[in-house]
C-alpha cells in the first residue's frame, strides 16, 4: 500500500514538472495566434486565436528583417560548428584517453582550466582578432571561435575512457592499425550516444546565442535568428509580442525536430553509466 501511494505521489510530481516545462511553450504558441491588443486582455486569453496566419504573413515579409535569410544563416552557423565540434572534440578525447604522449597530463589540466574562465572575458581579445582577419559580417567569425570547446573535450574523453577499453585499441595496434585507422574503425562506432549528445547540445547552443552574433554580425544580410527577433516589429511606439512569439515559434521548431530525431541516441549518451553492475 505504502509502494502505491509512493508512486502515485512521484507520478503526480513528475506530471507538475512536465505541466511547468511545456506552459512556457504552450504561452508562446497561444500569444503567436493573437493580435498584441487580445494579449493584455483581462482576463488573458489562454486560448488560440485566428492570427498565426496574418502573424506570419507580417514576418514573412518585414521591411526591417528578411527572416527566412536568417533561418538560413542560423542553420549554415549551427551546422558548420556542430559537425566541427564533434569531429575536433572527438578526436582530441580519443588523443587523451587512449593516446600516450608528452605533456598529456598537463595538457588536459590546462584544458580543463579553461573552463573556469567566462567567456565574456574573451569577447574583447577575439573581437580585434576577427576585425584584424576582416571577418566582420563574415560565417567566420561566429563558426571558427566554435569549433571546438574544453567541455567538449572532456565529455569525448570520458565517455571514450567508459566505452571504449583499452585492451581493444591495443588489439588494433597489433593488427597494423595507425591512430586515425584505431580512431575510425574502434573509436567512431561506440561513441555514436556521445555524439547525438554532444551534438544536440552544441547545435542547440549555436542555434539560441545571442551575444557573439549580436557584435560581429551588423547587416541585415548576415544576421541570425536571436538577433532578428529583436528587429521584426515595425512599430516605433510598442513591440508587437505576437509578432515575435510568432517567430518564436519558427525559430523554437527546428530544436524540437532534431531533438525528436536524436532523443533516444541523446538518452543514452546522457544516461550511459549511470546504472552498472
Amino acid at each position: 500500500m505504502r509502494n502505491r501511494t509512493g508512486r502515485s505521489i512521484v507520478y503526480v510530481l513528475l506530471l507538475l514538472f512536465v505541466g511547468f516545462s511545456i506552459f512556457p511553450f504552450y504561452w508562446m504558441s497561444v500569444i503567436s495566434t493573437r493580435t498584441a491588443g487580445e494579449i493584455s486582455a483581462i482576463p488573458p486569453k489562454v486560448f488560440y486565436g485566428s492570427r498565426l496566419a496574418e502573424n506570419f504573413d507580417k514576418i514573412f515579409n518585414n521591411e526591417n528583417v528578411d527572416f527566412l535569410r536568417t533561418m538560413g544563416n542560423t542553420a549554415i552557423i549551427a551546422v558548420s560548428i556542430t559537425v566541427s565540434m564533434l569531429l575536433l572534440s572527438s578526436l582530441a578525447g580519443f588523443a587523451f584517453a587512449r593516446l600516450n604522449f608528452t605533456g598529456k597530463g598537463f595538457m588536459l589540466l590546462f584544458v580543463l582550466g579553461t573552463l573556469m574562465i567566462p567567456a565574456q572575458l574573451g569577447i574583447i581579445p577575439q573581437y580585434l582578432i576577427i576585425t584584424k582577419l576582416q571577418w566582420l559580417n563574415d560565417y567566420r567569425a561566429v563558426i571558427v571561435p566554435g569549433m571546438v570547446s574544453a567541455f567538449g573535450v572532456f565529455f569525448m574523453r570520458q565517455y571514450i575512457e567508459a566505452s571504449v577499453p583499452n585492451e581493444l585499441v591495443e588489439a588494433g595496434r597489433i593488427d597494423g592499425c595507425r591512430n586515425l585507422q584505431l580512431y575510425a574503425l574502434i573509436a567512431v562506432p561506440a561513441i555514436a550516444p556521445a555524439y547525438a549528445t554532444l551534438g544536440i547540445l552544441t547545435f542547440m547552443g549555436a542555434w539560441n546565442d545571442y551575444l557573439w552574433p549580436s557584435i560581429v554580425m551588423k547587416s541585415n544580410e548576415m544576421l541570425t535568428v536571436q538577433v532578428a527577433l529583436l528587429r521584426l516589429d515595425t512599430s516605433s511606439y510598442f513591440q508587437d509580442k505576437s509578432l515575435v512569439m510568432a517567430a518564436s515559434v519558427m525559430a523554437t521548431l527546428p530544436l524540437f525536430l532534431i531533438f525528436l530525431f536524436f532523443n533516444r541516441q541523446f538518452i543514452a549518451g546522457v544516461t550511459d553509466g549511470a546504472v552498472k553492475g
